[in-house]
């Protein structure tokens, strides 16, 4: 069953507005895939936190092996981010932490080099990249499971995200925060 989603839905890439909006995906979803594994994929469209999103109305461990899979590698990356921004700022990593079930230096090595980027956009770029990347492993590995949905919807919000990116807002929201700075030191 899930060979046929695969094959219905629209393959997104990382550059372009994706065709289906996370809701349509998981919707098409529905009659394909178990309540449990229909919440693994709305874990990873709309993960808690996202801004303008509702995330799962009951956020639980995934059910899914693939689900759990993916959830300590993206943990893993949140690590790594937290790791260097705390380095590059002088804190302590704290409670910022995922605290990973895992650990792969190929992973570390992306967000260090991510981070080696001129600036955050295009940090955040490589970031996505990354966890692109990283979301196509699940496809090689079982082409028409359960893993290869859940890398589609994963890289359906990556796409999804970098769509909505806004110029425009990107610098009204810097330009305010350098006021506010401004202010303060004034």
């Amino acid at each position: 069953m899930i060979t046929y989603l695969l094959a219905g839905t629209p393959t997104p890439r990382l550059t372009e507005r994706p065709e289906w909006s996370p809701t349509a995906f998981l919707e098409a979803c529905r009659g394909f895939v178990s309540e449990a594994r229909h919440d693994d994929l709305a874990a990873v469209l709309v993960p808690p936190g996202d801004a303008g999103a509702e995330p799962p109305t009951d956020p639980r461990p995934p059910h899914d092996q693939a689900a759990r899979a993916w959830a300590d590698l993206a943990a893993q990356v949140d690590d790594a981010v937290v790791q260097a921004r705390s380095a590059r700022t002088h804190r302590d990593v704290g409670p910022a932490a995922r605290t990973a079930a895992g650990f792969r230096g190929d992973v570390a090595a992306g967000v260090t080099q991510a981070f080696e980027a001129p600036h955050p956009g295009e940090r955040e770029r490589a970031l996505d990249a990354l966890r692109w990347r990283l979301a196509d492993e699940f496809t090689t590995a079982a082409p028409d499971g359960f893993g290869a949905l859940l890398a589609r919807a994963v890289q359906l919000r990556l796409a999804w995200r970098r769509a909505t990116w806004d110029p425009d807002a990107g610098w009204a929201e810097l330009e305010a925060t350098l006021r506010r700075i401004e202010a303060s030191h004034a």
